[in-house]
Order: structure tokens, then sequence, then C-alpha cells
């Protein structure tokens, strides 16, 4: 999936329209300003830059100086060479495009994890606290949510604390209100949910915890899936309908919504005819 995501021009993330996430709480349709696509490829305009400005970029997602956002000073642009500036820009396009590929990958992982139950339900085979297989696809959901959330930091980032913090707070201090900050605050809770569960899928976490209070924490992955789902909002999915990236997103949600509706029904159905009650 990861080397279609990277190859195939049909998800190439920078030819599908893009969205103003910095104009207000929700994402709203380009109004023609185009600064340059985001890691996600949902907004035209950057992050702040390590001086407090906005980084403004051309579209190919080069600053207006022909340099990287990487800490040097926008002067040193002038001393590369024109293959040099050619080299940066399909750099960061390339991490551009690993981002938006291992975040939609982890999408599909995380609703895997999601499906596993229900279809155990309905094909009547045992369904345990815990099993192997729902483990290795969760490892796979962390793994890929930290490598999208790595390349889409360096996309804008310079390695910097303060480059980090630019994606969720303003130069005044405060907290980023508007969708790009929302986006990044719904994707950093959802990082530290999908860790968290990462650190807890072993055998020697469930015999510290128990199975009750342990498959009590693994259901967070409920609340992850749904902070994966805004964090894909706010970044502006729902304004590239024809995006396939966009069409995956719609099928995850309907796929786990009804193998959960389903899987809920079975369960009760199960329960009652075990107890007679219903």
């Amino acid at each position: 999936m990861l080397v279609l995501f990277m190859s195939l021009p049909l998800f190439d993330a920078t030819v599908y329209p893009h969205g103003d996430l910095f104009s207000g709480t929700l994402p709203q349709q380009d109004g023609g300003d185009h600064n340059g696509p985001m890691d996600h490829g949902g907004s035209r305009n950057g992050p702040m830059d390590h001086r407090g400005g906005p980084h403004r970029t051309d579209g190919s997602g080069e600053g207006h100086t022909g340099l990287m956002d990487d800490g040097e000073s926008h002067t040193a642009s002038f001393t590369l060479s024109p293959d040099e500036i050619q080299d940066r820009i399909q750099r960061r396009s390339y991490m551009r495009q690993f981002s938006v590929a291992t975040g939609y990958i982890a999408l599909g992982f995380l609703g895997l994890t999601l499906l596993i139950g229900p279809a155990n339900l309905l094909l009547r085979r045992r369904n345990p606290v815990s099993s192997y297989l729902r483990r290795d696809v969760g490892t796979w959901t962390a793994i890929a949510s930290v490598a999208h959330v790595i390349f889409g930091l360096q996309v804008h980032g310079g390695g910097q604390i303060s480059d980090f913090l630019n994606y969720f707070v303003t130069p005044n201090g405060g907290p980023w209100l508007n969708s790009f900050g929302l986006g990044n605050w719904t994707g950093l809770a959802a990082l530290v949910i999908v860790v968290g569960l990462l650190a807890l899928s072993s055998d020697a976490a469930l015999r510290k915890l128990k199975a009750r209070p342990w498959k009590s924490l693994q259901r967070l992955n409920y609340a992850l899936f749904a902070l994966v789902i805004l964090h894909a909002f706010f970044y502006g999915a729902l304004l590239r309908v024809t995006s396939p990236f966009t069409l995956l997103l719609g099928l995850s949600v309907i796929a786990v919504f009804v193998g959960q509706a389903v899987g809920v029904w079975l369960w009760r159905r199960t329960y009652s005819s075990t107890t007679g009650k219903y």
C-alpha cells in the first residue's frame, strides 16, 4: 500500500484542491491566495517559522527566496544553485507525500483493529480479551502513525523545538484555535493514545493490569479513531471530495460504524439467548 500511495499519480496529494485552514475554526474553500500545500495536503499556508511569522511559500512548497524553512537565513538561499534548490523542493515533496501515505495507511490499520472483534462474532469464532492478530495490526497502526507525524513535522520544520511548537502555539503564546491548530491538537492527542496503546500491547502489561482494566484501556481505540477522523476533517479532507484519500476516509468510517453496529447486535443476541434476557 505504501508503494502504491507513493508511486501512482492517482494518489498524488498535491493535485487535489486544498483548503484554507487559517481563516476560521472550520476548514474553508481556498480563496485563491495559494501559498504552498501543507504536509497533509490540506492548507496553502505553512506553520509559523522560527522567526514568528507565517512561513509563506510558493506553489512548490519553497519559500519565496527559494529556501526551505530549516533554520537557515533567507539570504543563504541566494548561495544555492538551481540544482540544489530543485533538490530541496523534491525532498520536501517526497516528505509531504510520505506523510500523507503513512497517515492513511495508519487509518486503514486502525479501522481494521476495530473490525476484528465484530468479524469474530459474525464468523462465530472465539473473541478473546487479547489476540496476537489485533496486537500486530495495532503495532503497525502505531508505526505508521509515528512515521506520519515525523515526516509531517519535517515538511515545514527545521528540527528545532520552536518549529514543533509553532504547529500548536501562536507567536503570542496562545494555542492555535483555527482549523490548522485544531487539526494539530487532535493529531497530538491521537499520537499520545496510539503510543500508549502500543506500550500496553504485551503479555507483561496484560498480566500486570489484569484482564478487565487492560481491556478498558484498550477501548481508548474508539476515542483514537474519532480523533483521527477529526484530525483529517480539520485538515480539510471533506474539501477534496475527488481525492481517493477522502474516499478511503469515508469508507473507513462507514465500515467501522457498520461493523461495530453488527458486533453489538450479535453480542446482544448471543447474550440474550444464553441468559434469556434482552
